[in-house]
C-alpha cells in the first residue's frame, strides 16, 4: 500500500518479533544492533540477572565528537502477553485495516522505536550540534525493571544527557507527570491442621485477608483525605491487594498465603512513606496477632510453649518501584516537547498528567528531565486487537524530523 507511513516496514519487522516481557529479546536486539552498526555506532548492552534479556544504549555523537548533553530517545522492547485474548488478526503481524495498524506493541510501544530506526540514516549522516542517545529497554511491562541498570551504566561512563523523551502512547501530546507505580508482595506462614482441629492450627489465609482489608482501608483513607493532586483523573494515591494465593484445600487450615499488591502514588507522596506504613502494619499488627494465635493453639493442643509460635512468620518485599514523574510548569523540557510536536503554543496549556507509570520517572530521578511523547492511545495498550492510527505514526515521523533539526541546531 503506497499510502502507508514511511516507517511501516520497521513496524512490521519489530512487531513480528514476539518480545513478551520476561522472555528473551535477543533476536530484536540483534536486528537493532546491526542497524546501528551499519552506520558505525556500537551499542552497549546491559543484561538481566539471568542473561536472557538486555537493554540497548547507543549514542550518535555531535559532529565534534561530544557525547555530553543531547536528547535520549527512549522506548521499551517488551510487550504484554496475548494469551487468553481474542484477536481478529495475528497479534505478531502488523496488519493494516482502514486507517489503523493492528498488532501487539503497535501502540505500546514498538511504533515509536520503529520511527526512530526509520530516521536513523538521516541522524547518522547529519552534522549534529547535540548528540542523540537511543535507549531501548527490557521488562518495562513488569515494573520498569531494565531501565535502572541501563541508566546506572551510561552515567558511570560519563554520559550526561540533557533531556529524555519516552515514547509511551500519549496521542503525541506532551505528558508532564505521572504517578509512581509499585508492586509488592507479603507472605504469611502459619501452621496446617485438619479442619476438625482448626483451633490447634494457625491460619495464614486469615492473616492474608487481614492484610488485604488493611490495604483497602488505606486506599479509602487516601481517597477521602488525600494528599491530592487535582491534575490526575484520580487525584489521590491508591493501593490494593489484587492477587491472593492462599490455602491448599477447604478442610486444611491454611499454612501459607501470599498477597501481591499494587500502589500508585501521586508525586507528592514518597515510596518510602508507603512502604513504612505497610511494614508497620505487617510487623506490628498482623505478625503479633499471628503469634498470639500460635500461642493459643499451643495451649489448646497441649503443645510445648513456643513450638508453634516459632513456626509462624511474615515477610515483605517490594518487587518493583517506579518513581513518579513530576515535571514542573516552566521547565525547559516542556518548551522543547511543545516545539517537537509542532505546537509551541501548547506549553501555555495546563500540564497533562497520567495515572500510569513509565521509565520517565526513572530518568527524572537520575537528574535527566523527561516527558512522555509517543504515538497511539494508552487505552489501546494491553488489549486484544491493539491498534494505532496511521495518522499517529505520520505525526511521530514529523516529530522525529523536528528532533533532527533540534540536534542540528536549526
Amino acid at each position: 500500500m503506497s499510502n502507508l507511513p514511511a516507517s511501516f516496514p520497521w513496524i512490521e519487522k519489530l512487531v513480528a518479533l514476539p518480545t513478551v516481557a520476561t522472555t528473551p529479546n535477543d533476536e530484536l536486539l540483534a536486528v537493532v544492533s546491526e542497524e546501528f552498526k551499519k552506520y558505525g555506532f556500537e551499542p552497549t548492552l546491559t543484561y538481566s540477572d539471568d542473561g536472557e534479556r538486555a537493554n540497548l544504549f547507543v549514542t550518535i555523537p555531535a559532529a565534534d565528537g561530544s557525547t555530553d548533553g543531547g536528547l535520549i530517545i527512549s522506548g521499551h522492547t517488551d510487550v504484554v502477553p496475548v494469551k487468553g485474548q481474542q484477536w481478529d488478526t495475528d497479534p505478531f503481524e502488523a496488519t493494516v485495516k482502514g486507517d489503523k495498524i493492528f498488532g501487539r506493541g503497535v501502540a505500546d510501544m514498538k511504533s515509536y522505536i520503529a520511527v526512530a530506526l526509520w530516521i536513523l540514516p538521516r541522524f547518522a549522516e547529519a552534522k549534529l550540534k547535540k548528540p542523540l542517545h537511543f535507549a531501548f529497554t527490557y521488562d518495562e511491562e513488569i515494573g520498569c525493571v531494565g531501565a535502572p541498570r541501563m541508566i546506572e551504566e551510561f552515567i558511570a561512563r560519563g554520559i550526561k544527557p540533557e533531556f529524555a523523551i519516552v515514547g509511551e502512547p500519549s496521542s503525541m501530546r506532551v505528558i508532564a507527570a505521572h504517578k509512581g507505580a509499585h508492586r509488592g508482595v507479603a507472605t504469611f506462614h502459619g501452621v496446617a491442621k485438619h479442619g476438625s482441629l482448626a483451633s490447634h492450627g494457625v491460619n495464614a489465609s486469615a492473616s492474608a485477608a487481614e492484610f488485604v482489608v488493611f490495604l483497602e482501608e488505606l486506599s479509602d483513607e487516601w481517597l477521602e483525605k488525600g494528599p491530592f493532586d487535582e491534575g490526575f483523573v484520580t487525584p489521590s494515591s491508591t493501593i490494593g491487594g489484587n492477587v491472593i494465593d492462599a490455602g491448599l484445600q477447604y478442610n486444611i487450615v491454611g499454612e501459607d498465603a501470599r498477597v501481591e499488591y499494587d500502589f500508585r502514588t501521586i508525586p507528592q507522596m514518597s515510596t518510602e512513606s508507603v512502604v513504612e506504613r505497610v511494614e508497620k502494619h505487617l510487623f506490628e499488627v498482623i505478625l503479633p496477632r499471628l503469634q498470639w494465635r500460635a500461642e493459643r493453639a499451643e495451649k489448646l493442643a497441649g503443645a510445648e510453649p513456643g513450638s508453634l509460635k516459632d513456626q509462624v512468620k511474615v515477610t515483605h518485599e517490594l518487587l518493583a518501584a517506579v518513581p513518579g514523574l513530576n515535571t514542573q510548569e516552566g521547565d525547559e523540557i516542556l518548551t522543547l516537547g511543545a516545539e517537537l510536536i509542532g505546537k509551541p503554543e501548547s506549553v501555555e496549556e495546563p500540564l497533562v498528567k497520567v495515572t500510569y507509570g513509565t521509565e520517565g520517572g526513572q530518568y527524572h530521578q537520575a537528574g535527566i528531565p523527561a516527558v512522555i511523547i509517543g504515538p497511539g492511545d494508552i487505552a489501546q495498550a494491553h488489549t486484544a486487537n491493539e491498534w494505532v492510527e496511521l495518522s499517529q505514526i505520520e505525526e511521530c515521523e514529523r516529530f522525529m524530523e523536528r528532533v533532527l533539526k533540534w540536534a542540528k541546531g536549526e
